[in-house]
């Protein structure tokens, strides 16, 4: 695996870790939980683009796959999460 795909999977796990950190920080806060759930789930589409478009790979289906990937999470999340 290339150094450069090593950084970009370091990334990856800080923002998910950031974001799993916050998520139970605040766990008596439910709509700040969905909004950290959010935030963290939109750096991830974000992080999957970019990625990909550093690598020269990125195409349309790889945007529809982050993007529904990312909008499941924020539903089963909304649906968990009491308010």
């Amino acid at each position: 695996m290339k150094k450069s795909h090593i950084a970009h999977f370091i990334v990856l796990v800080a923002i998910l870790a950031v974001g799993l950190g916050a998520f139970f920080y605040v766990s008596p806060n439910g709509s700040l939980q969905l909004t950290i759930g959010i935030i963290t789930s939109v750096a991830y589409v974000l992080w999957g683009f970019i990625h990909h478009a550093m690598q020269k790979d990125l195409h349309k289906k790889i945007v529809v796959e982050y993007t529904l990937v990312g909008i499941i999470a924020i539903i089963l999340l909304a649906t968990i999460v009491q308010r």
